[in-house]
């Protein structure tokens, strides 16, 4: 059944927006009207596309989603029908984003259909892992604790993908905020000042003859810099959207120091406790590996982890089947071993990643130790160049008087 986004006036007059299910725009407006809202505009969302013919993309944010579920784990555990508490949720929603998707499911819940299968329906992308979880609690009767699960899952992977995340952003920002201050004084500022000294005719320090050269390039090829680095960011960005070069690019990276090391244990950890999450819920050991193969970001080594559900399915360990892909390290391979070995595999994972990702946090937390004072150093000492070129001529001339 097409989805409808919707903007209404209600019957006092204020506009309210929202998601309705009908099988055409005709019934929809009826829909609106049973509730007593003037229909002011009507878009049917696009379930294929991802998108709504208005162009926004139906993709739900992490933590939005972590705390939905958490929202309905509460309520449900608290004995209100699943329908009553996603009524509630709407109600309590705190952005538009959070309302709108689970409006979605509630028009699909109150059609007949389980939770799951209103999520799978539903205009916004729910990853796999939630839905398959998410039907297993349905079936099992444990609904809320399986929610409570999937949520604290969900966070704790979008929180290890922020710390790399963060490990990047700031010494990059730092340096092109540094740059971009020194570009400017190389600009407009340098220019300027140096134009006196070579009026004078006067032999300047080998300092001030070095910044110069550099303005003066600054200046005349400055623009074009700028112009080919952005074609070729650009450029690398459209040659990425191809699958065989983002995974050389992702093995590549796999093969860089230290961002390599963090790159894996976040996936690695991502695998782990999407594996054990499912295991724990009671989806099947086949069905849970592939599930989990698509929560790993990095092409190269989700294809590891798919050869390694393939040697599942041909009736090997999982022990063995790391082994021979060469995922992970001897701790991951010796954990899932031990938890096999005492049938308590899904226990041994969740300890999995969470050794994985205190490493990871520590590691981060380290880089970011030690590249502080180094970033400070090294544009402090071009900063200091700078005041250098221009004050040594500048005393010069005053020792001359």
């Amino acid at each position: 059944m097409p989805t409808f986004d919707y903007a209404a006036y209600d019957a006092s007059g204020k506009l309210v927006d929202g998601v309705v299910s009908a099988d055409s725009e005709r019934h929809a407006r009826r829909i609106l009207k049973e509730k007593k809202l003037l229909a002011s505009k009507l878009t049917e969302v696009s379930k294929s596309s991802g998108k709504s013919k208005i162009g926004r993309r139906s993709r739900v944010n992490e933590f939005d989603l972590s705390l939905v579920l958490q929202q309905q784990a509460i309520l449900i555990q608290s004995g209100l029908p699943l329908e009553d508490a996603l009524r509630m949720t709407i109600e309590q929603a705190e952005t538009d984003r959070q309302k709108r998707m689970v409006e979605s499911w509630r028009s699909e819940i109150i059609e007949g259909r389980s939770f799951s299968e209103a999520m799978r329906r539903s205009p916004y992308k729910i990853p796999e892992s939630v839905l398959a979880g998410v039907g297993v609690g349905e079936e099992s009767g444990h609904l809320h604790a399986v929610l409570m699960r999937l949520a604290e899952d969900i966070e704790t992977s979008a929180e290890n993908r922020k710390t790399v995340t963060r490990a990047l952003i700031y010494p990059a920002t730092l340096l092109g905020a540094s740059m971009l201050v020194v570009a400017m004084m190389m600009v407009w500022v340098v220019p300027k000042i140096t134009a006196i000294f070579i009026s004078s005719n006067r032999e300047l320090p080998t300092i001030t003859k070095i910044i110069i050269a550099i303005s003066d390039f600054t200046q005349q090829y400055g623009l074009i810099l700028l112009l080919t680095a952005i074609t070729v960011g650009v450029a690398v960005s459209w040659l990425l959207k191809d699958p065989q070069r983002k995974k050389r690019w992702h093995q590549f990276v796999l093969e860089m120091p230290g961002l390599g090391r963090w790159t894996t244990m976040a996936n690695v950890a991502d695998w782990s406790r999407s594996l054990g999450v499912l295991l724990s819920n009671g989806v099947p050991a086949l069905a849970a590996l592939k599930i989990s193969s698509a929560v790993v970001t990095n092409l190269h080594l989700r294809d590891k982890m798919e050869q390694v559900t393939e040697s599942m399915r041909r009736g090997t360990s999982l022990q063995k089947a790391l082994e021979e892909s060469q995922v992970g390290s001897g701790f991951l391979v010796h954990m899932v071993g031990s938890g096999e070995a005492s049938s308590e595999l899904d226990k041994m994972l969740m300890r999995v990643s969470e050794y994985y990702s205190l490493r990871l946090a520590n590691a981060v937390e380290v880089f970011l130790k030690l590249i502080n004072p180094v970033l400070i150093i090294f544009m402090g000492g071009i900063i200091l160049s700078v005041v250098a070129a221009v004050m040594l001529p500048i005393m010069d001339m005053g020792n001359m008087v």
